[in-house]
């Protein structure tokens, strides 16, 4: 499970690439695997039922990842875009929101699921 949801993360720096474009057509497989990959780390979060302590440790620190690595790094693509295009296209702006849509979904679902995890060690503990 941990090497499923690590699939996920990584998916959102796939997912990342189509920014540069000004198309979908022209990154069509890079929307496609990072979609997949970040879709195969939900699912794996959203059905974990035991989870080890290497995947909650992950789970805790994924929002931390996404806002220090994947939020600026989308900045800096779309700044790469905006100075490779002379300016940035409509299709650089309404993909970045919609990346940055998939990057809150995944933290909300990855805090969500460690929470309730937590409560569960907790319970079990107590």
């Amino acid at each position: 499970m941990l090497a499923l949801i690590m699939i996920g993360s990584f998916g959102l720096a796939t997912l990342a690439s189509p920014i540069l474009e000004t198309s979908l057509s022209n990154s069509l497989a890079f929307f496609t695997l990072g979609g997949l990959e970040v879709l195969i780390g939900l699912i794996a979060m959203c059905l974990m039922r035991n989870p080890s302590t290497n995947a909650l440790s992950f789970m805790k620190f994924m929002p931390y990842l996404v806002l220090l690595i994947h939020f600026p790094a989308s900045l800096l693509l779309l700044w790469i875009s905006s100075v490779r295009h002379d300016g940035v296209s409509a299709f650089s702006l309404n993909y970045i929101f919609i990346y940055w849509l998939f990057m809150l979904l995944f933290v909300v679902i990855s805090r969500l699921t460690y929470r309730i995890h937590q409560r569960r060690f907790q319970k079990a503990l107590d």
